[in-house]
């Protein structure tokens, strides 16, 4: 099932963005028992608000966080965007800026249960909570409705 959400993704992913995501720039796939981490070069490397900007325009992703380690460097501003579980694809993209300010790899995450990947949206936000300041934050409340975990 696995294998088969990577094959998905390959296909898709270049035409959901297109800008970030080409397979010709697909580096090795880490694959583990209940997910699997694509790492893409970004070709033409982006500013972060541009990235966001393709996240926002893509009716199928949530941004889990947008954040700033220090508003006095370019560097290490990291963001994570989720695909809608209702899409019935279940990935999450992370990237991170480098030292020019630029994303130049980006990090697709694949999962092969909802339930894993709504706990690692969970850990990954909790894990991101004290590295900075963040400028965008997905609620717990937005990601459980989005999970139709209900309260």
């Amino acid at each position: 099932m696995l294998q088969e959400a990577i094959l998905k993704f390959r296909s898709s992913g270049p035409i959901l963005l297109p800008a970030i995501i080409d397979n010709y720039w697909l580096g090795e796939i880490k694959t583990y028992e209940d997910y699997a981490v694509l790492p893409y070069e970004v070709h033409e490397p982006q500013p972060l608000e541009k990235v966001l900007d393709m996240f926002e325009m893509n009716a199928d992703l949530a941004i889990l966080y947008h954040i700033v380690p220090s508003s006095a460097t370019a560097y290490g501003h990291e963001c994570c965007a989720y695909c809608y579980p209702v899409t019935e694809r279940m990935f999450k993209i992370n990237c991170k800026t480098h030292t020019d300010g630029l994303i130049h790899e980006l990090y697709v995450t694949i999962y092969n249960s909802i339930e894993v990947m709504s706990a690692d949206i969970f850990e990954d936000l909790r894990l991101h909570e004290r590295r900075g300041k963040f400028i965008e934050k997905r609620e717990h409340v937005q990601i459980m409705n989005d999970f139709n975990c209900g309260l």
